[in-house]
Parts: structure tokens; sequence; C-alpha cells
């Protein structure tokens, strides 16, 4: 059991400080080099989760938003779109916000978080118009 614990807690520390620490413009450059390998969107999804973990928001909204246009169809554009409207909204942007939701909405009718989806762009559409 103390294996566990120690793995998991060394697993997070590494996570944290490389969040915190690792060079991601280097990282994107690496991907950008590499769009087509099979590699390239879980790595644009990891930058782009770090960017946001780091509170960096109009960052983290340009590689969600590059990772939805580079990979339009990848397993991680449902995801992608919520963190959109996340950090879209911390950024005020809420156009961006709105046709992020609305998207998963349309594109994602039984995703896991259509509720969520729903209720936000109904929120947003009463506080900023249509």
């Amino acid at each position: 059991m103390i294996k566990y614990i120690v793995l998991i807690l060394a697993v997070a520390g590494g996570y944290y400080y490389v969040s915190r620490h690792c060079n991601l413009a280097n990282a994107e450059r690496l991907i950008s080099e590499h769009k087509g390998a099979s590699w390239a969107p879980r790595a644009r999804y990891t930058v782009a989760l770090f960017y946001d973990q780091r509170e960096d928001y109009p960052k983290a909204q340009e590689a969600f938003t590059r990772l939805l246009s580079e990979y339009p169809t990848c397993q991680y554009v449902p995801s992608v779109l919520i963190h959109v409207d996340e950090v879209a909204q911390e950024n005020q942007d809420w156009a961006a916000a709105k046709a992020a939701l609305a998207r998963y909405v349309e594109e994602f009718p039984e995703g896991k978080d259509i509720e969520l989806a729903r209720k936000r762009l109904e929120m947003l559409r009463y506080h900023h118009g249509p």
C-alpha cells in the first residue's frame, strides 16, 4: 500500500513540476513539426492542459483552439470543447464560449457533458445575448 502512495505522490509531483517549469513553446514547436504523428493530438491536448493549469487562459484558449482546427475529429474534441468554454469565459470571450458549447451540443448530443454544455450555453445566451 505504501508503494502505491509513494508512486501516486511521485507522479503528482512530477506533473506539478513539469506543468510549472516546462518550456511549452519548445513542445509546441516540436508538435507543429510532427503534426501527422500519432502522438501529436495527445501532445497538443497536454500542452493546452498545462497552460490551463498555469492559469494562462489566453494561451490555453489558443492551444485548445489550435487542436480543434488541426485535429477536428480526434478523440479529445468533446473534452476540448468544454475546456474552450471554460478558458474563453475566463478571457471574457463570450462568442468563443458559446460557439464551443453549441458545437458540443450539436455534435455530441449523447456526450457525458451534454447537460453541463446545455446549461452553460443557456446561461451564456441569457447573460450575453444570442
